[in-house]
């Protein structure tokens, strides 16, 4: 009787079971470059020294006030800032009114300061020269 099973070990078959054997083994050989080492670890930031809630935040109000006079800005960058004020100002009044714990008026403090940080950097670019025509 005859076998129904299909011939796999044909010449073709053989010849391109060769070749991708053959060329599995010249991939081995240009593979992935070894990863780089770990560098050094980076130093944690350290701590800054807050002030109350209320300073911090005032801060942050201060400092928009500043950024506001820098001579590169246009009318609307400047209305931009004046809401900001107003709406940094209502939220400093309802956080004061809802008397937070002192874990939260920490947080709180840190906030307005990170915020004091970022508009002073604003600031700095600002004076830098005019903003990118874009």
């Amino acid at each position: 009787m005859r076998s129904i099973s299909p011939r796999l070990a044909g010449p073709p078959l053989a010849a391109l079971a060769l070749a991708l054997a053959a060329g599995a083994g010249l991939g081995g050989c240009h593979g992935e470059p070894p990863p780089v080492a770990p560098g050094e670890p980076i130093a944690a930031p350290a701590e800054v020294a807050l002030g109350t809630m209320d300073t911090e935040c005032d801060a942050l109000i201060a400092a928009f006030g500043e950024y506001k006079q820098c001579p590169n800005l246009d009318d609307d960058d400047r209305g931009d800032i004046d809401g900001w004020v107003e709406r940094a100002r209502q939220d400093f009044a309802a956080g004061k009114k809802a008397n937070p714990e002192p874990g939260a008026q920490h947080a709180i403090a840190a906030a307005c300061h990170k915020a004091v940080v970022s508009v002073n950097a604003a600031n700095q670019r600002c004076h830098a020269g005019p903003k990118p025509v874009q």
